[in-house]
């Protein structure tokens, strides 16, 4: 990365005027501190894992909706409180600074710390009017144009991740000349503000040498990858410029080492100059985003993609068309016993453009979401090579990753505008997901991409951009690999680049390169996210069964990632169902967990049957008609780890099938029994209780008869027939209640007996 600075000592006669280090932040933390200033919140601003995270889980670079008020929340309480402490307002600008360069060495998110720094910037222009001390205004002033120059920094960057190298060069002059206005802002303060002006004007030295530097290199890579006559002569001057700003003394370690990498591909293009110079003639790049849906099976997808695909919205672009069977070759038609084979339906999307910053064109794509009735679903941005070389197409290679510049993404007949494809990607596969409603979810990742190069015609030249008639065919692919540039489409995506046109530096290795018979002139190789297919000598249509098996094997990361994310939803739950102890539920608490864990258990025996039997169609010879292209798929399979991953996937499955399932299982209904055989017990003493006090009062009814037969045998009267009613009555209750508590003590003598504690003294 581009890291400014950010070690050099401490300015002379900052200690001693009070002031902290100005280029450490935990001094300048400390200092602000002190002072009463509140800056706890801001360091999570710039850093890309900073607190609160929008959404859980893995994310492509999205800033939250709210995340710019956030910043002028925090920042404004920030200035409000340093405004009116001496020099309170330039130290939290240089602050604020710092820890946007500590973000920069560990992060590509650069979308958080502009956000940051144009929020200090706000920040001070509101709170600026109520500073009144001219050295306070005038030190402020100079350390916030040091926000200015590093966010331009930030972004020489952001264009070298794009292969932009005319953007480069001029973000970097505007680097630099803002720069110039820090040193000339940093002159303007008054004495007393002689430790800041000094850190101001050194930071802006040594950012103004470097950033010419950068320029300069930038404008001869510029030119010399356009063709232009001078670009030559440009790099030989550029040369003694990158050296002498290496071995400077305002040079610190990052900054050496960074115009080293510039240095080295300067010089290895000076020595390659006169070579030959790889052009495509003919070709595609293709951007593939794998994606799954789960918990909804791909016969039920595919049938809601045909049914309701043509009136979706997916991210605010509505499709083109539906199509109801994917454009494959009939080799797809294999012999599987049971019918299954490759197919599915297809969404198309309008045009996707590419434009940089400025606005200007970078790329055109067709774009559809492939569904499978495999499940190994896709989202694919396709892009032809006319005329192109080899930096054009190294530039479009990198467009797939996560760690792309930030640019400009729209599709035809929609607003909104993405910063880079794989934005684009998560938020289109996203909505497939919101359309298919409940209960589908989707796995995707913005990491989770592969690129798709074909190569029909090829031509070597004597510069990097030759015209065509000047450049000789390329008839095979030993030549396609000795000329300069014959590396690029053999290399996987890199994530991270450390200077432009890197690819210089690499060798491609035999290893990659597929055994998949054939010609001389053809070849297919494959690597982590990359699949490169020449057929230097053959018609189109003679490529398009292996680009088709590359693309279904791509497709496979898609799969595989639903399978897991699947396995570790599964696992999650059942985990925490057998860490629940089941001592003080009751039977329908039980009953229901077990229900619950005999659901999970069968359906994930399901989902794994489903799994394993996919996965035997995908290694089957019987999924192609050809065993030429099985050859080829089983090559290209073995290339992309699939034996790894599947092995992987049944140790997870095992993982979650293991032991513990069974065993809780086994104990819920051996606690269901328990409870039951408790209650049951208890509902027969209470039927007991009943019965014996039934019996206790036709006891007693009786002796009513007893009484009647007392009543006529002895003429009782009234007051005697009463009373002998009463008498009786009296004798039902005493007996009833005699043997209800009779049979209540019995009762209770089974039950075990509780321990009494006795409170302890307050």
């Amino acid at each position: 990365m581009l890291i400014p600075d950010a070690r050099r000592p401490a300015v002379p006669g900052a200690a001693g005027c009070g002031l902290p280090d100005l280029a450490d932040a935990d001094h300048l933390r400390r200092w602000l501190t002190s002072a009463g200033v509140d800056v706890a919140a801001v360091p999570d601003l710039p850093n890309w894992n900073g607190g609160p995270t929008p959404d859980p889980g893995p994310r492509h670079r999205r800033l939250p909706a709210d995340f710019d008020a956030r910043v002028d929340v925090v920042l404004d309480r920030a200035f409000r409180q340093a405004a009116p402490v001496p020099f309170g307002a330039a130290v939290l600008c240089c602050y604020v600074r710092q820890l946007c360069v500590n973000a920069w060495k560990c992060s590509y998110h650069f979308d958080r710390m502009w956000a940051t720094l144009a929020g200090a910037r706000r920040s001070w222009s509101t709170h600026r009017p109520g500073v009144q001390d001219p050295a306070d205004l005038a030190a402020a002033d100079a350390a916030v144009l040091l926000l200015d120059v590093l966010a331009a920094e930030i972004a020489v960057e952001n264009e070298m991740l794009g292969n932009n190298l005319e953007r480069l060069a001029d973000v970097a002059r505007r680097a630099a000349a803002g720069a110039a206005a820090a040193i000339d802002a940093a002159a303007a303060v008054p004495r007393v503000g002689a430790a800041i002006a000094a850190f101001v004007a050194a930071e802006g030295a040594a950012s103004q040498r470097y950033d010419r530097t950068l320029a300069r290199a930038g404008t001869a890579l510029s030119a010399f990858f356009a063709g232009r006559a001078d670009g030559p002569n440009l790099l030989a001057d550029a040369l003694p410029d990158l050296r002498a700003a290496e071995r400077g003394d305002g040079c610190d370690r990052n900054q050496r080492s960074e115009l080293r990498a510039y240095r080295r591909t300067v010089q290895r293009l000076v020595d390659e100059r006169d070579g030959s110079w790889l052009h495509v003639d003919d070709g595609t790049v293709g951007h593939m985003y794998p994606f799954a849906v789960r918990e909804l099976p791909p016969d039920r997808v595919l049938d809601a993609v045909r049914r309701t695909g043509s009136g979706w919205e997916l991210a605010g672009v509505r499709p083109l068309a539906v199509r109801e069977s994917m454009d494959l070759d009939d080799v797809w038609n294999g012999s599987d016993a049971l019918g299954r084979r490759y197919d599915g339906a297809v969404v198309a999307l309008p045009e996707v453009t590419v434009q940089d910053l400025d606005g200007r064109p970078l790329a055109a794509m067709t774009a559809e979401v492939r569904f499978s009735q495999l499940g190994n679903h896709s989202l694919h941005l396709t892009m032809d090579l006319h005329d192109h070389t080899v930096h054009d197409l190294y530039t479009a290679v990198l467009l797939s990753a996560p760690e792309h510049a930030e640019v400009r993404v729209r599709c035809a007949g929609g607003a909104r505008v993405w910063p880079r494809l794989s934005a684009f990607a998560v938020d289109i596969v996203e909505s497939v997901g919101e359309r298919l409603g409940p209960p589908a979810a989707v796995s995707v990742r913005p990491g989770m991409f592969h690129v798709m190069i074909t190569v029909l015609q090829a031509s070597a030249g004597r510069s990097p951009r030759t015209p065509r008639a000047d450049r000789q065919p390329i008839e095979s692919i030993a030549r396609l690999r000795e000329v300069t540039g014959g590396q690029v489409p053999l290399l996987p995506v890199p994530h991270l680049v450390g200077a432009p046109a890197e690819w210089l530096h690499y060798r491609a290795s035999d290893e990659v390169v597929l055994d998949v018979g054939g010609r001389t002139d053809e070849i297919v190789a494959r690597t982590c996210n990359t699949t490169f297919i020449a057929a230097l000598g053959s018609p189109a249509y003679a490529i398009t069964n292996r680009l088709q098996a590359g693309e279904f094997v791509a497709s496979l990361d898609g799969l595989f990632a639903g399978w897991f994310d699947q396995l570790a939803i599964f696992l999650a739950a059942v985990t925490r169902q057998t860490d629940e102890s089941p001592d003080g539920q009751d039977i329908d608490q039980l009953a229901h967990q077990a229900e619950q864990l005999e659901r999970q258990r069968v359906g994930l025996h399901t989902f794994a049957a489903d799994a394993r039997a996919t996965l035997d169609l995908i290694r089957s010879p019987a999924l192609v008609a050809s065993p030429l292209v099985a050859r080829a798929l089983s090559a290209t399979l073995a290339a992309s780890g699939f034996g790894q991953r599947e092995a992987e996937l049944t140790r997870n499955i095992d993982a979650v099938l293991d032991d513990r399932l069974e065993q809780r299982l086994e104990l819920l209904v051996r606690r269901r029994r328990e409870r039951e055989a408790q209650a049951e017990q208890v509902r027969e003493r209470r039927q007991r209780v009943w019965l014996d006090t039934m019996l206790a009062v036709i006891a007693a009814v009786g002796i009513s008869g007893l009484g009647q037969i007392l009543q006529a045998g002895y003429d009782l009267r009234a007051t005697a027939a009463l009373t002998t009613v009463l008498v009786i009555v009296v004798i039902m209750l005493v007996v009833g209640v005699l043997v209800w508590y009779v049979s209540k003590s019995r009762q209770q003598g089974h039950r075990p007996r509780r321990v009494l504690r006795r409170r302890p003294p307050d």
